[in-house]
């Protein structure tokens, strides 16, 4: 494959910012509705927590009530 040059428009791109999900959704073991606020870093431990129904341990993560993002969160790739 050939590499196309570099043109004044590809030079000028800015890089992507990308963050972790800050949230997640999730019905317990006893059909209760949970929204938890996941700070970045914690998606990957939370997802296991829910793939083997460690409901105790999710129950610790904060409420998620529009948290949102901030600057830090994100990072440049």
């Amino acid at each position: 494959m050939e590499k196309q040059p570099i043109t004044e428009d590809l030079a000028n791109v800015k890089p992507i910012r990308g963050a972790q999900p800050n949230c997640l959704g999730y019905t317990d073991d006893k059909g209760i509705e949970h929204s938890i606020y996941l700070p970045q870093g914690t998606m990957h431990a939370a997802y296991d927590h829910l793939e083997n129904k460690r409901w105790d341990e999710l129950a610790k993560f904060a409420p998620y009530t529009g948290q949102g993002y901030k600057d830090e969160d994100f990072k440049h790739y």
